[in-house]
């Protein structure tokens, strides 16, 4: 039996510690689109979202991909839940309750 990797609490990039800016908008919506709903809303579990990101850019410690959602959940990209539960991730377009959760 194969384990996954070891997450890294702190990730180096060009000498420095990775940022959320080193992890483009674009990749982390394009990784949202590519998970699998969960349910028949389309919300996708935080942790199935982070392996696909991982898929284009390496290993991302957690507290840094929990901070990126939290910066796009609040320029209202992505819906879901930033308080580092299961997370219910989903583009704008795909929710359903746009009074309690993305922004209109």
């Amino acid at each position: 039996m194969t384990t996954a990797p070891k997450r890294p609490a702190i990730r180096l990039v060009d000498g420095r510690r990775m940022q959320c800016k080193d992890i483009p908008d674009a990749v982390l919506l394009d990784a949202i689109r590519r998970t699998p709903g969960t349910s028949s809303a389309n919300w996708r579990m935080r942790w199935d979202v982070q392996a696909e990101v991982e898929v284009a850019v390496g290993l991302v410690p957690e507290n840094l991909f929990l901070a990126k959602m939290r910066r796009l959940l609040a320029r209202g990209l992505v819906g879901g839940c930033d308080c580092g539960c299961r997370g219910d991730y989903h583009l704008p377009e795909e929710c359903g309750d746009r009074l309690h959760c993305c922004h209109p």
